[in-house]
């Protein structure tokens, strides 16, 4: 029997007979504290365990990795009919990623501007004043 929970925003799976956990997500906070019935099916000492479970994830793959292997898949799957549903596929695919991986960079480069950072906090600031004409 298993139940789900959903601590932080985070949806857990977890089984009720042991003490394994299954993360659906692949947003992880930080380690959290879940309470779990220690003898789910009835036992001489009443009462719960509290463990400590710790989440990881592996660090995912860099986006222009991805990118790379994708292109090279395209172009095996080209190489046989260049005209077919798969070749399609594979280069929308290549198109999504590089995209991804376009908007990752933007993202990173505005967060890196200190004026802007700064104007975030202070919009009445003289330095971040805009005028419409």
């Amino acid at each position: 029997m298993a139940a789900t929970l959903n601590v932080l925003g985070l949806s857990v799976a977890a089984a009720m007979i042991s003490p394994r956990v299954r993360v659906s997500t692949t947003t992880i906070p930080l380690p959290m504290t879940v309470a779990v019935n220690a003898a789910p099916w009835g036992s001489l000492r009443p009462g719960r365990t509290i463990r400590r479970v710790v989440l990881a994830a592996a660090a995912p793959d860099s986006l222009e990795d991805k990118v790379a292997e994708s292109i090279k898949n395209a172009e095996e799957t080209c190489s046989e009919d260049p005209v077919s549903g798969e070749c399609v596929a594979a280069w929308d695919e290549v198109e999504e990623l590089s995209a991804a991986a376009s908007h990752a960079r933007d993202k990173k480069k505005a967060s890196s501007d200190p004026l802007e950072n700064f104007c975030k906090d202070n919009p009445g600031d003289e330095e971040c004043r805009t005028y419409d004409n």
